[in-house]
């Protein structure tokens, strides 16, 4: 049986998916220019920057000249990824094996505990010096205001650009041949790396969340998990990391 991932981005911007796995792209991604001029006029001298997802890492990563002090990376997959560019690795953004001077350094990374935004904010809430810190965090257009507003409560400089346009594909810019394969319940199962994606299919197929196939539902974080289940839908799987590899796997185990 097959699994159904959900990205953005255009179809051959990332490494090949598993034999088992079919990739639906849902959302063009573009970069803001504005937004990368702005992250990189920030001060990097003993600041922390946040990851939180591969398009800022393939985006601007690599046009950094200096070091932070310290990099949050959401979940282990970003982690790894960016572990992967800073050592000379590849990344969806850059052909293998070019080296980067971004201001990064491996062994700074910290992975909160907790996946998602939650985490980055209960680290910070922990962290004795959170409140002198001073914090880049690019994202998407996307992204939910709340946790910026939460974090600048903690009495935290955050200067949190949009470096990244992120536009729903319409029904007709999807592949119709996966949909058509969606409705017929050929595939066993959904990874859902955003909500984003998982409302992009949901406005594709234009059904209730009740007449949709049966099948597993599998998510990389808790905040995740509450969006599926709000539209209606099974509570889905949630690996222990932010691994996408993690979450294919217990989706397979479901599966068998």
């Amino acid at each position: 049986m097959r699994i159904l991932l959900l990205r953005s981005g255009a179809a051959g911007s990332e490494d090949a998916p598993p034999g088992d796995v079919t990739v639906l792209h849902t959302h063009a991604v573009t970069p803001r220019a504005e937004g990368i001029a702005e992250a990189l006029a920030f001060d990097t001298d003993g600041a922390t920057l946040v990851v939180s997802s591969k398009e800022t890492i393939s985006f601007l990563l690599p046009l950094f000249r200096s070091r932070f002090g310290q990099m949050l990376a959401v979940g282990e997959g970003t982690a790894a990824l960016l572990r992967r560019v800073i050592t000379g690795g590849s990344d969806p953004g850059r052909r293998a094996g070019t080296s980067t001077s971004s201001g990064a350094d491996a062994a700074s990374i910290v992975v909160p505990g907790i996946p998602g935004a939650a985490g980055v904010i209960h680290f910070l809430r922990e962290s004795p010096a959170a409140a002198g810190m001073r914090i880049l965090w690019p994202h998407g257009s996307d992204a939910a205001p709340e946790p910026f507003e939460e974090i600048r409560r903690l009495g935290i400089s955050l200067v949190a650009p949009v470096v990244y346009e992120k536009r729903p594909f319409a029904r007709s810019e999807m592949n119709p041949s996966i949909l058509s394969d969606f409705r017929a319940g050929r595939f066993a199962a959904v990874a859902v790396g955003s909500t984003a994606g998982l409302d992009g299919l949901l406005a594709a197929l234009d059904v209730p969340a009740a007449s949709l196939p049966p099948l597993r539902w599998g998510v990389l974080g808790p905040e995740t998990a509450k969006a599926v289940t709000a539209r209606g839908l099974p509570p889905p799987l949630v690996p222990a990391h932010a691994r996408l590899s993690e979450l294919l796997d217990l989706l397979r185990k479901e599966i068998r």
